[in-house]
């Protein structure tokens, strides 16, 4: 799908598939051969493939070509019933003085960007500066994304500390498996994050190159660019966190092994004499003292319930159960 913006006093306006030559910003959206053909025609260039935006190398992601200036970068796509984040690849290219955007896939941040260019006080006089304004909006969602996270984690840590290492039975009942799977999502998440910024970091110096002398355009890049640095400190500050409480889950659900593992082990020790003894008197020997002794059976059974009443009270005394 081709859709073109134009430019009035600054100030973008839709307008569906309009006159190419007279739009400031062309959005590509899952465009077809014909539409990819007619702007690569009129601003020529070459648009890059779906397979070549998702390169990762510095020179297939940033590069000029033929006076145009070709900007790959990654951001975070989460479907609205699915919290599994995956990456997508889009394309910006500054060509004529016309933006240009190529992309496969309608993430939030791009959705907010285009709402924020269309409120009235939002002004662009330059492709640039929408291009940088792109940039903005998709660190502004990265950031609100690490914000998440950190809220998520705040209630996992909560849920994992708040278990008793000393009450095996409150141990033993504890979803820690659910709880795993709480962390590695938000682990998963945070590194989607970090690659998202690590691909506009990359873009920071390259674009200053492009800028000229156009000091507003520099002062937005190196904030843009201290924007990226501490958020990347932010996401290791989280990935260490969300490392600490995946080491922490973890020896827990060892712990709640061992306390089954115990409690089955006692359980096989106590019913063993029990066991022990009435194989004994099971075997069919003749000449057995017991075998018709009148109170034999009685006799039998208990020694088998003193058999197992005394390692219970052992192990009480131990404190083992």
């Amino acid at each position: 799908m081709l859709t073109t913006y134009y430019s009035e006093e600054g100030h973008l306006h839709m307008a569906g598939e309009g006159d190419l030559r007279q739009a400031m910003w062309i959005d590509l959206y899952e465009p077809s051969r014909e539409e990819e053909q007619r702007v690569e025609a009129m601003l020529q260039i070459e648009i890059p493939t779906r397979d070549e935006m998702r390169e990762v190398e510095s020179s297939s992601t940033l590069y000029r070509e033929r006076g145009a200036t070709f900007v790959t970068i990654r951001l975070v796509e989460r479907g609205e019933n699915s919290l599994q984040p995956r990456l997508t690849s889009m394309t910006l290219i500054l060509a004529h003085d016309q933006f240009l955007t190529i992309r496969y896939a309608d993430p939030l941040p791009f959705r907010q960007f285009v709402a924020r260019t269309q409120k009235p006080e939002s002004v662009y006089h330059t492709p640039f500066s929408l291009l940088l304004c792109l940039l903005e909006t998709v660190v502004d969602r990265d950031a609100d994304i690490l914000e998440e996270i950190g809220d998520s984690l705040d209630p996992i840590s909560l849920e994992i500390f708040s278990q008793n290492a000393t009450d095996m039975d409150n141990i033993a009942a504890a979803d820690l498996g659910a709880v795993l799977k709480k962390i590695g999502t938000s682990g998963e998440l945070g590194s989607r994050v970090r690659e998202s910024l690590h691909s506009i970091g990359r873009t920071v110096p390259f674009l200053e190159i492009q800028a000229g002398e156009d000091e507003e355009l520099h002062s937005r890049l190196r904030t843009l660019g201290h924007d990226v640095q501490s958020l990347l400190e932010h996401d290791n500050f989280l990935q260490t966190q969300v490392q600490f409480l995946l080491d922490s889950n973890i020896g827990l659900i060892s712990i709640q092994q061992n306390a089954i593992m115990k409690t089955l082990s006692i359980a096989a020790t106590i019913f063993m004499p029990p066991t022990l003894i009435g194989s004994i008197y099971g075997m069919n020997f003749e000449k057995m003292p017991e075998l018709h002794w009148h109170y034999g059976y009685l006799y039998a059974l208990g020694l088998m319930v003193l058999s197992a009443v005394g390692p219970l009270l052992f192990f009480r005394w131990k404190k083992w159960l």
